[in-house]
This record gives structure tokens, C-alpha cells and sequence, in this order.
């Protein structure tokens, strides 16, 4: 009767253990599909004519974006079925974040900022 009880808590401790090399697994896949499709939509667009600035959500789905389109700024709002021009810009009044500025974000500088507050 002890060994019967004793194989169900080793198979039960096995089937945790199984379980949580699953989720490692799949973790790891995650990270690392991420990963590589984050490098190839970055590819995509250094390749591209067309290039959004920022995006300011106004309501649910409204939002006004300032692109760059051959050398031109344009300032757009964009809802559900529809898009329009709101008025051309000139490079003057565009705030524009170089890649480095971008690049500087950490996400575990941020996710040790957020765990700071929480304490």
C-alpha cells in the first residue's frame, strides 16, 4: 500500500515537473519567434517610402497619425471606414525621434522602474 502511494506522489511530482518544461518550452519558442519577426517587420520598414511618426488616439477608433511620405509630412485622421487628409506639414513642426532615441529604451530598465513603484 506505502510503495502505491509513493509511485502516485513521485507520478504526480512527475507530471508537475513535465508540465512546467512544457511551459518553458514553449517560453523560450515564444521568445524567440518574437524575436525574429521583430527583426524582419524592422527590415520591412527601413525599406519603405512611407513612414508613421506618431500615432495620438483620440477615441475609440479615431486616431490622427503624422507620416512621412517622400520627404513630406502629412498630418491624417484615420476612423473606422475612413481616412483623411487633415493638412500637409512642414519638417519644422515635426518633432522627429531619431532610432538611436528609440533604442535607448530598455524594457528591463522599465520593468525595474515599474517593480520599484510597486514596492
Amino acid at each position: 500500500m506505502f510503495a502505491l502511494k509513493t509511485m502516485g506522489t513521485l507520478g504526480s511530482i512527475a507530471q508537475i515537473f513535465g508540465m512546467l518544461v512544457a511551459f518553458a518550452v514553449i517560453l523560450a519558442a515564444a521568445y524567440f519567434v518574437s524575436k525574429y519577426f521583430g527583426k524582419y517587420a524592422l527590415k520591412t520598414r527601413e525599406n519603405s517610402n512611407i513612414r508613421v511618426i506618431e500615432t495620438n488616439r483620440i477615441a475609440a477608433d479615431k486616431y490622427l497619425q503624422i507620416i512621412e511620405a517622400g520627404g513630406k509630412y502629412f498630418l491624417i485622421g484615420i476612423s473606422k471606414s475612413n481616412i483623411s487628409l487633415i493638412s500637409e506639414l512642414s519638417a519644422d513642426q515635426i518633432k522627429d525621434f531619431t532610432r538611436k532615441e528609440m533604442e535607448i529604451f530598455s524594457f528591463k530598465e522599465f520593468f525595474d522602474k515599474a517593480k520599484s513603484k510597486e514596492k
